[in-house]
């Protein structure tokens, strides 16, 4: 399964949140951390603020931190949140006789297990060293 770019950037965004705990963080540090396009990831940041990941402020000295502890944010929640998933809508042309509820409910399954299966991984466990 290909994810979506602003999935990739949510997660990047809470994993360099996570290596600093004691601070707020800025979106300008993280775009230049990971050259990503400033304007992109303040999307992104106001998606995680909406969805109750981080707590943002504003104002000069403003940023954001993780509104959870780092071990209660999973993979498999944040690909939920980002991930949009319609499977028929690459389809060309479908015809009223067709049915394609059964296929639907197939991909719609193996989607769950994916995302089901990433909640084994929080944000913690990616940024423990061995």
């Amino acid at each position: 399964m290909k994810m979506t770019r602003s999935t990739d950037y949510a997660i990047r965004v809470l994993l360099f949140t996570t290596l600093h705990p004691t601070r707020l963080v800025q979106i300008q540090e993280v775009a230049d951390y990971y050259d990503i396009s400033k304007n992109h990831l303040m999307k992104i940041v106001h998606a995680l603020s909406k969805f109750g990941l981080i707590t943002s402020y504003q104002g000069r000295n403003g940023g954001f931190k993780l509104a959870k502890d780092p071990s209660e944010i999973t993979l498999g929640e944040i690909v939920q949140l980002f991930e949009k998933v319609s499977y028929l809508e690459n389809f060309p042309e479908i015809h009223e006789d067709e049915n394609l509820e059964n296929m639907k409910e197939a991909f719609d399954y193996a989607f769950l297990q994916f995302s089901e299966a990433l909640k084994a991984y929080s944000l913690q466990d990616l940024i423990q060293v061995n």
